[in-house]
């Protein structure tokens, strides 16, 4: 994904997480992440845009600091989230995509700015669908939907990002054992298998948000399989087993 778009991306993702943040909502507490308000994870998001844009400053062997916390008056919060998000959008379309630069994810991934720009994507993305699927929980709107959360190629490079990097850096971190098998991911935008395995085990097939969403633990596969958004070939046994572990953080 070349940084343009990422930053196109990130600005959108992060519009639509800001005008969530409604003075009446902040204490709406957030399903996926306990322990959480929509302030808290407003704070967690607009941090992460400040250390990400730090990074893209320095160079791969640097330290970009502390993700910031932001500030304690909730009133302030959606003020200083979207200054953050706004210089992340500038930092990300003032960088080349190859320009080397720090981050969390050597060697699974390139140490380059492309990585930040996937990356932030992602995690605006996800976090608003967290802050809308807040507000429904508490009774203050709609729950969010997976056709209209995010583009299947933005979600399918995504799903790709969990295979190849994210579940790599968890094995390597010791968060989660290897596993013990492979279970392929098919969508309309590409295939993918977690895991290690000559023949996967199982297969899901339908869209990628769908399957970003079960990555994340946002969705369960029982759910997703009664919907019929996601459809199963193999052993429902081993596609339990091999979505179980700690594949993401």
């Amino acid at each position: 994904m070349q940084n343009h778009r990422a930053a196109d991306l990130v600005e959108r993702e992060a519009a639509a997480l800001a005008a969530l943040l409604a003075p009446g909502a902040l204490q709406a507490p957030v399903p996926a992440c306990p322990g959480w308000s929509l302030v808290d994870l407003a704070r967690h998001t607009g941090g992460v845009h400040r250390w990400a844009a730090a990074a893209l400053a320095a160079p791969p062997d640097g330290d970009p600091g502390d993700e910031p916390g932001g500030p304690e008056d909730d009133s302030e919060v959606r003020g200083w989230f979207t200054a953050g998000a706004a210089a992340l959008v500038a930092a990300l379309r003032a960088t080349p995509p190859t320009r080397p630069c720090w981050t969390f994810a050597v060697p699974e991934a390139p140490a380059t700015a492309a990585f930040w720009g996937r990356r932030q994507v992602l995690e605006t993305a996800l976090h608003r669908w967290d802050a809308e699927s807040a507000l429904a929980a508490a009774g203050l709107g709609a729950a969010p939907d997976p056709a209209a959360w995010l583009e299947d190629g933005v979600a399918a490079d995504g799903v790709a990002e969990v295979a190849d990097v994210v579940l790599p850096r968890q094995v390597r971190l010791g968060r989660t054992p290897p596993l013990p098998g492979a279970l392929a991911l098919q969508s309309t935008s590409g295939r993918c298998v977690l895991g290690q395995g000559s023949e996967p085990a199982a297969e899901l097939t339908g869209p990628a948000p769908a399957l970003l969403l079960l990555l994340w633990r946002r969705t369960a596969l029982e759910a997703e399989l009664a919907s019929g958004r996601l459809a199963l070939a193999g052993s429902r046994e081993a596609a339990d087993r091999l979505l179980s572990g700690a594949l993401t953080p």
